[in-house]
C-alpha cells in the first residue's frame, strides 16, 4: 500500500467519522467519544506519514485548541462532545490548514444558527404517529426542539468545516 492510497483511505475514514458524529449530534445531541477517538487515531496516523515533526506540531495545535474550547465549554458556550470532536479533527490537520478549518467551521456554525433561528418560526408541529417513517419522526422531534429553543447540534458545523478542508485534498 502506498502512502498516497493510505492518505486517501484515512481522509475518507475521517469524512465518514465526521458524518457519523454529525448524525449522532442531530439525533441524540451527543457525540460519542469513540468517534472522536477514532478520528484522532486516523489523524495521528495521517500526520505520522509526514514525520514526527508534523505529529508534534498537530498535537500542540490540538492541545491548544482543546484548552481554549474547554474554557468556552466551562462557560456554557459549546458542548463537551464538540470540544473533543474539534480537537480530534485538528489533530489530523497540518498547522497551516487549522485556521481554514476553524473559519469554515465558524461559517458553517453561523449558517446553522441562522437556519435554527428561522426554523423556530415554523408552525407548531403536529404529533407524529408511531407508524410514521424515521425521517418524519426525526423531523417532528427536531421541530419541537426548535420551538423550545433547544441547543444547536454544532457537530454538523464541525463536520462541514472538516469536509471543507479534506475534500479538496482527495483529488491530488
Amino acid at each position: 500500500m502506498t502512502a498516497t492510497s493510505l492518505h486517501t483511505g484515512l481522509a475518507l475514514a475521517a469524512l465518514a467519522l465526521l458524518s457519523a458524529a454529525a448524525c449522532c449530534d442531530i439525533v441524540w445531541r451527543i457525540i460519542p467519544d469513540r468517534i472522536s477517538l477514532a478520528l484522532a487515531t486516523a489523524g495521528l496516523v495521517g500526520r505520522g506519514l509526514s514525520g514526527p515533526g508534523a505529529v508534534a506540531a498537530s498535537a500542540a495545535l490540538a492541545a491548544t485548541l482543546f484548552l481554549v474550547l474547554a474554557v468556552v465549554h466551562a462557560r456554557g458556550g459549546i458542548g463537551g462532545g464538540d470540544v473533543k470532536l474539534m480537537s480530534a479533527a485538528a489533530l489530523g490537520l497540518p498547522v497551516a490548514a487549522a485556521c481554514h478549518f476553524l473559519l469554515a467551521t465558524a461559517f458553517a456554525g453561523g449558517v446553522l444558527a441562522v437556519a435554527h433561528l428561522l426554523a423556530r418560526r415554523l408552525p407548531r408541529p403536529a404529533c407524529c404517529p408511531a407508524t410514521a417513517s424515521r425521517g418524519r419522526r426525526l423531523w417532528t422531534v427536531e421541530r419541537w426542539r426548535w420551538r423550545r429553543e433547544g441547543c444547536i447540534p454544532y457537530g454538523i458545523a464541525i463536520a462541514c468545516g472538516g469536509a471543507w478542508i479534506i475534500l479538496p485534498g482527495l483529488g491530488t
